[in-house]
């Protein structure tokens, strides 16, 4: 594995950690979320890394999927959460 490779997993790693660990409830914690996204995008630089960007896209359907038909997942590790 090359460097550039295993800065993706560093970086999608900590993104996914920080939206993991938040539960998003405002519209100021998803604009936050977007701008997030967009930085993670250029530091992976998605546009010349298959990888990162796989990654990216992965991380985001999760968090789409903790979300959806208006679900609110306990942070993780919270005891008794019934979430993924």
């Amino acid at each position: 594995m090359n460097e550039k490779e295993k800065q993706s997993f560093r970086l999608v790693f900590e993104f996914l950690e920080k939206w993991r660990g938040t539960v998003i409830e405002t519209e100021e914690q998803w604009a936050q979320l977007a701008e997030d996204t967009g930085t993670l995008g250029r530091d992976l630089d998605i546009d010349h890394n298959p990888l990162g960007w796989r990654l990216m896209i992965a991380a985001l359907d999760y968090i789409n999927d903790l979300y959806q038909n208006g679900m609110k997942p306990m942070p993780a590790g919270y005891f008794g959460r019934d979430d993924f």
